[in-house]
């Protein structure tokens, strides 16, 4: 069975998806003959680059990372940019409009930094940041591990707004 999904993944990407993973592709090429190094994560290519005043991108199945995040929050950004990897699987060719553009101009126009940072704005607020938070939890069965995904990774809010209030239900049962 896991052969067959990605079996499909892979032609899905390079069909459906063959845009953004054509553009992934060249930046691949481009990191690689730079010495960047890559893994494999759910089927996606992930490779660390080195790059200042970057965190992530997903284009198709190719994920770019700095290679100077470590830890918990390297592991949450290949989750958040995997969920971009999924968008890309469901939207197909449109997923350049629909969620490329909005993410690259709300992660990179001054404006929008200067903003988010003085009304204390999360960045998954955005609709195409908060359901790729959403997508790549679904996708990968993992959990994110940094407050910021955990408290703000769904639209803003908390990434399970009810886990506090179905632990006060389970223990109110078990009282009675």
């Amino acid at each position: 069975m896991k052969l067959i999904r990605s079996i499909l993944f892979y032609f899905w990407q390079f069909t459906y998806a063959i845009a953004q993973n054509i553009i992934g592709l060249g930046m691949l090429l481009v990191y690689k003959i730079k010495g960047s190094e890559s893994e494999f994560f759910h089927n996606a290519l992930v490779t660390y680059i080195d790059r200042k005043n970057f965190g992530g991108v997903s284009l198709g199945m190719f994920i770019f990372i700095n290679k100077d995040i470590t830890g918990d929050k390297r592991h949450d950004i290949k989750i958040h940019e995997y969920g971009h990897t999924v968008q890309s699987l469901i939207l197909g060719p449109v997923w350049l409009v629909v969620i490329a553009l909005p993410s690259v101009i709300w992660c990179g126009l001054p404006a929008l930094i200067k903003w988010r940072k003085k009304k204390n704005v999360s960045y998954y607020w955005l609709y195409c940041e908060g359901w790729s938070n959403l997508c790549g939890l679904f996708a990968t069965k993992d959990k994110f591990l940094t407050e910021d995904c955990l408290k703000r990774g769904r639209y803003g809010k908390p990434i399970n707004p009810n886990y506090n209030e179905r632990k006060n239900i389970k223990g109110r049962k078990r009282n009675k």
